[in-house]
């Protein structure tokens, strides 16, 4: 570890209660605002700052903090409708009719929590590649540089990750 990494650690370390408490000014799920501290410790070593050229170091986090949970905000607003319930639909007005019954619904919720399962037993770091371009709407070559990855190692986690959702999904319905 070099000097820089370990004034950066020291520096993040001490700071974090507030940068935290920061984060959560926009983002108040908890989870979420951890995220993005985790997300601002692997941005501050990839950019691999000097110290020396940071006039305010604690200053300097805490505006890659805001920063990064506004972008996390922005990400969320591209597709304010996100259907994580089949229910929802029956919300909207037109959107599939009446033609949906409470077994279907059910059926729906059933093979939602199957495939959540499914991304939960994935491998983190293609977890988080397949999170980020499905959930988060971020493109692969997005994806990569937040992860710090190739696009091609993006691209090849997804299709991991699908073809694993899809072959448990299979067997929840065969």
């Amino acid at each position: 570890m070099t000097v820089r990494d370990r004034f950066w650690d020291g520096i993040y370390q001490q700071y974090h209660g507030r940068l935290l408490r920061q984060v959560q000014k926009y983002l108040p799920a908890g989870e979420e605002s951890h995220d993005v501290l985790q997300d601002l410790y692997i941005q501050l070593r990839k950019r691999a700052v000097d110290p020396r050229e940071v006039d305010n170091p604690p200053a300097y986090l805490m505006r890659m903090a805001t920063n990064l949970a506004i972008d996390t905000l922005r990400r969320r607003n591209r597709n304010p409708l996100d259907f994580t319930d089949p229910a929802d639909l029956a919300d909207i007005p037109d959107a599939i009719g009446d033609s949906v019954t409470p077994e279907q619904i059910s059926a729906d919720r059933q093979r939602i929590a199957i495939v959540g399962r499914a991304i939960d037993g994935l491998p983190p770091r293609c977890r988080d590649a397949f999170l980020l371009c499905k959930r988060d709407h971020l493109s692969p070559a997005e994806a990569a540089e937040t992860l710090g990855i190739s696009r091609n190692m993006v691209e090849k986690h997804l299709r991991h990750a699908l073809k694993h959702c899809r072959t448990v999904l299979a067997r929840y319905e065969n």
